[in-house]
């Protein structure tokens, strides 16, 4: 498969990796809007928000949420999903944009996955 999110999670493409468990990561945007743009995805492979199972996606939502917590940006984030091409989506690999200007939010990245040679 050529997606690149896939090979983000699989440690074959760089990455700043901000949290990331067997289901699901989080890591910087390389092109941010806003002074804190994270993605926020499946680690397996789904197109759209139609593909996803409900209890992963469940699962997705939860963690967005503990994210937001986690930040204290519970009043102060945007959440949104580009579903499909015609939407914008760019990355064939469903992944929410967690997006705020809050100032002075201290992001601390897990790693600066390199990829694999």
């Amino acid at each position: 498969m050529n997606c690149l999110f896939c090979k983000i999670a699989a440690g074959n493409s760089p990455a700043k990796i901000f949290y990331d468990d067997k289901e699901i990561m989080i890591f910087a945007d390389i092109m941010p809007r806003a002074e804190i743009h994270l993605l926020v995805c499946p680690k397996a492979h789904y197109k759209t928000l139609l593909d996803i199972p409900d209890d992963l996606l469940m699962k997705v939502i939860n963690r967005i949420r503990v994210l937001a917590t986690e930040l204290g940006l519970e009043d102060n984030f945007r959440l949104i999903l580009n579903n499909g091409a015609h939407s914008g989506q760019i990355v064939e690999h469903l992944h929410f944009h967690f997006m705020s200007n809050a100032p002075n939010v201290d992001l601390r990245f897990k790693s600066q996955s390199i990829g694999k040679s």
